[in-house]
């Protein structure tokens, strides 16, 4: 039905009802309204419209997880290969991750100042492929160093500007996508030591590199200095297990496909730019779409404003935006730091703490963590299209909650922590996806802040498991799951924090999403609650005003109409600018 008809549907219905009124006629109860497949947010319809640029960034996203997860396997065959031994090669995961985190925070402010979004994001994916091809050839460990700072900072840029063009291009709507791009972040760490295993030689060379001392066992008082014996460095043991590992290969594998992702980006960002198809930094301006949100210009994503960068970073508009920021940041740094310490040390618990392990078979409850968390991310995607975020995010806190409690009374039982474990991966897997997302709905995500909540999450992931390291060694095994239990309550009060502060921000107000449970369009009415007026027709009228008027009439609502009594007044159906086009 057209704008024009449906207003003269709305003016012929009530004068009929005033008719009938003055007529002594009971008033016809309008029935109960239903939303129509127009009204409804078809995720499907938005993934068609633009699925190119969602592809292409959850491609990205794939690559960026593939440069995190390769590191750990080949470690020791790094330290062979760059003569370097264990104490020292510990220090590449704390250089890459302290680049990520300057990686994200210069994105956020080159985006904000004088770079647009689609240039970081091309340099980023062209430093990945770049950086990984380098590293066979990194015979030192300085030389090995500078690479993998120069692959962090790409990590980072590719992180903050991934999350904020697929936040920037579906706002509101953007959790099954956003959980999406994410499901490829962990299909990317989980194919990347797949790929390197047949590869790596898995031998730690410090004893080729150092040499050894070797002492005898302490039988008593009285024990010899001079029973020590030293090992000396042995080199061609060295060269011999440098020239056994083929991880070289497995670089130039990984490098491959990062090379073959870059290439799309680059042929769609150049398609884009000469208006091919969309941008991605908008949807498409079809009825189904424009009766969503409010659109996104292509401006947001590849344009700068001109306002200065320490306006931007330290000026966030208003007081409910700046809590929202800051409580989100904190959900975050809490859910990766979980994330990264049970997935860290799953593997130490089991092995002291848990009875009838055997050897080696904490390395299988480490995958079963990954792999639940894979498919708890997978999962999502559909979940996300029914479900609102902060549903979502609250099951995700009870299940994973649940998960650790029951594994800490039963911490020594094999079948428990198997069981938790799954649990827990499956549960948090979507805690941060669903967690921006539900801050989207209560803000606007700009660069600043995107950048924000991905330095936190950074943060949280790596001083996490420092924390429980210390308290491993200082207070013993159990006291891990402790500290992800005591975290985890820790998050749920903030999340009723952010919950209840994000309930009376402007964004969400004017979006009229008032079901806990449902995603708009899904919500189920009761039995004696009606509209007269659709929700999608009140828009129109807005778009039926002149240039001069627009400004004025874009901002009248109508809230639906409760059942009418018997003895009703008709103008209480009516906006004023309908009663006066019939009466004037």
């Amino acid at each position: 039905m057209s704008e024009m008809e449906d207003r003269a549907d709305i003016i012929q219905r009530v004068s009929v009802q005033d008719k009938d009124k003055r007529n002594g006629v009971p008033p016809e109860v309008p029935p109960l309204w239903v939303p129509e497949e127009r009204d409804k947010i078809r995720f499907w319809d938005l993934f068609k419209e633009n699925w190119i640029s969602v592809v292409t960034d959850c491609l990205v996203f794939g690559s960026f997880g593939m440069g995190v997860a390769f590191l750990g396997p080949t470690l020791f065959d790094l330290g062979c290969q760059t003569k370097s031994d264990l104490k020292e090669m510990n220090w590449v995961f704390f250089v890459q991750l302290l680049m990520t985190l300057v990686g994200s925070i210069s994105a956020g402010c080159l985006a904000d100042r004088a770079v647009p979004v689609h240039v970081l994001m091309l340099v980023g994916m062209v430093g990945l492929p770049i950086t990984m091809f380098i590293i066979p050839a990194c015979s030192a460990f300085a030389g090995l160093l500078i690479d993998l700072m120069l692959m962090g900072w790409c990590m980072g840029c590719i992180d903050c500007v991934a999350n904020l063009r697929m936040i920037r291009r579906f706002e509101t709507n953007v959790a099954p996508f956003l959980q999406a791009m994410h499901f490829f972040y962990g299909l990317g760490a989980f194919v990347s030591p797949m790929i390197a295993a047949p590869f790596i030689l898995n031998v730690d060379c410090s004893v080729y590199i150092d040499g050894v001392t070797l002492k005898p066992p302490v039988t008593g008082a009285g024990e010899n200095d001079t029973m020590t014996s030293v090992v000396p460095p042995n080199p061609p043991r060295l060269s011999r297990a440098i020239n056994l590992s083929n991880s070289k290969t497995a670089f130039l594998i990984l490098g491959s496909i990062q090379l073959v992702i870059t290439v799309i980006v680059v042929m769609v960002v150049v398609l884009e730019k000469q208006r091919v198809f969309g941008t991605g930094a908008a949807l498409s301006q079809s009825n189904s779409t424009r009766s969503l949100h409010s659109v996104s210009s292509d401006k947001d994503l590849n344009d700068i404003s001109g306002e200065g960068v320490i306006a931007r970073c330290f000026y966030c508009g208003t007081r409910e935006m700046l809590l929202v920021t800051a409580i989100t940041s904190i959900l975050l740094f809490i859910f990766d730091g979980l994330q990264s310490s049970y997935a860290d040390y799953i593997y130490s618990y089991s092995e002291k703490n848990v009875s009838g392990i055997k050897k080696g078979e904490g390395a299988v409850l480490n995958a079963c963590f990954w792999g639940l968390f894979a498919l708890g991310r997978l999962l999502s995607i559909g979940i996300a299209t029914r479900f609102t975020p902060a549903f979502m995010l609250l099951c995700n806190l009870v299940g994973t909650g649940i998960a650790l409690l029951l594994t800490l009374i039963c911490r020594t039982d094999h079948t428990v922590v198997y069981v938790g474990t799954c649990i827990v991966g499956l549960f948090i897997s979507s805690m941060s996806p669903s967690c921006m997302s539900m801050a989207e709905q209560y803000i606007k995500i700009t660069p600043s802040v995107a950048s924000c909540l991905v330095v936190c999450a950074a943060l949280g992931e790596t001083l996490c498991p420092v924390i429980v390291g210390n308290l491993f060694v200082s207070f013993g095994p159990p006291s891990f799951l402790v500290f992800c239990l005591v975290i985890v309550l820790i998050a749920m009060l903030f999340y009723w924090g952010l919950y209840a502060i994000g309930r009376g921000t402007h964004k969400y107000q004017e979006h009229g999403m008032d079901s806990f449970l449902w995603m708009p369009g899904y919500k189920r009415r009761k039995g004696g609650e009606n509209t007269l007026i659709k929700p999608a027709a009140v828009k129109y009228y807005s778009q039926m005003t002149e240039d001069g008027l627009a400004e004025a009439t874009d901002k009248m609502e109508l809230d639906p109409v409760t059942r009418p009594s018997t003895n009703y007044d008709t103008k209480s159906y009516l906006p004023d600018t309908t009663m006066n086009d019939m009466h004037g």
